[in-house]
């Protein structure tokens, strides 16, 4: 007899990381910053950020995220009503352990707990199908800069810009062949051009994003390769082969309309914080087509002020 027939219905879920670990996601330079590009170079070039401390969306209460080897700036939202502080810095030191890659489809909802809105993965690919999103996670370790530290994080890539152009790097210190014993630490980030300006691309049309790059090529870091690191290899493994997460087909029932597509792209493209939204659709009178009037207008004065706004961080 088939034991599948007094089943509980339990599934295994999603496959965790061996060890605690930081979100590290990309975000674009500020030429209008030029004054803070030497306390933090990641604002004005371009670079990578991790959030300090979390707060628990069912608790409402603040952890402590894993201490990175970077440094912690500060950072105020654009409107002075909050301070908050992150790891961040425009080149980051990184050894690759793991990664994995889907393609999603999304959209932005309302959480009926906080009122806030929040992006929902509604369906999955493991090929690229027009009109879904890239999702890279890799894992890996972050080093500081004379080499003494480590921690874990995972690299969070989700916008078609950095997706595109951390491949690109990617490919570049492909080339880069570390000894026999060895691995490679790679460069990731942006120093800017020539003149010492942030660097800029445009994608599709859209709004102008930084692209990550390999920094200093020429002078690869190779070390040695330690039984750590092959036990943080094998033991990842469950992740990044996770059935869950590699799930393809849909989710969730999609039931934006084309007027919330295009208020939420919008959104994006401004990069506004949650808190801003909500005030954008309160000064509006709860008018999503008003608000999307307000919010293009000045689309271009928008992106600028809010450069320096926090996204929150993604669940998986």
């Amino acid at each position: 007899m088939s034991n599948e027939k007094f089943d509980d219905g339990s599934t295994s879920g999603y496959a965790e990381l061996p060890v605690p670990f930081a979100w590290l996601r990309w975000t674009r330079g500020e030429s209008k910053l030029a004054a803070l590009k030497t306390a933090d170079p990641g604002l004005y070039y371009g670079g990578w950020r991790a959030s300090v401390t979390r707060t628990d969306p069912n608790t409402n209460e603040t952890h402590e995220n894993p201490r990175l080897p970077l440094p912690i700036v500060e950072r105020v939202s654009e409107d002075g009503k909050y301070k908050f502080q992150v790891y961040a810095t425009n080149v980051l030191n990184f050894l690759p352990i793991q990664n994995r890659q889907r393609f999603e489809l999304r959209e932005r909802i309302k959480d009926p707990n906080t009122g806030k809105e929040r992006e929902k993965i509604v369906a999955v690919s493991l090929e690229q199908i027009q009109g879904y999103a890239p999702s890279r996670q890799v894992f890996g370790l972050v080093f500081s800069a004379n080499g003494s530290e480590y921690a874990p994080a995972v690299l969070f890539i989700n916008k078609w810009s950095s997706f595109i152009s951390f491949n690109k790097a990617g490919a570049q210190w492909k080339k880069s062949k570390a000894p026999e014993g060895m691995v490679l630490v790679r460069r990731y980030g942006s120093i800017g051009d020539a003149k010492g300006n942030p660097k800029f691309e445009t994608f599709g049309g859209q709004g102008r994003s930084t692209p990550i790059e390999a920094i200093d090529i020429s002078n690869p870091n190779f070390i040695k390769v330690i039984p750590e690191f092959d036990e943080l290899f094998e033991n990842s493994l469950a992740w990044k082969n996770c059935d869950m997460w590699l799930r393809e087909g849909k989710q969730e029932e999609a039931t934006s309309t084309p007027l919330v597509q295009k208020f939420n792209a919008a959104c994006d493209e401004a990069r506004l914080s949650n808190i801003e939204i909500e005030q954008l659709l309160k000064e509006q009178g709860g008018n999503m087509a008003k608000a999307l009037q307000a919010l293009t207008v000045g689309e271009e004065d928008v992106n600028s002020k809010l450069a320096t706004a926090e996204e929150e961080d993604f669940p998986f």
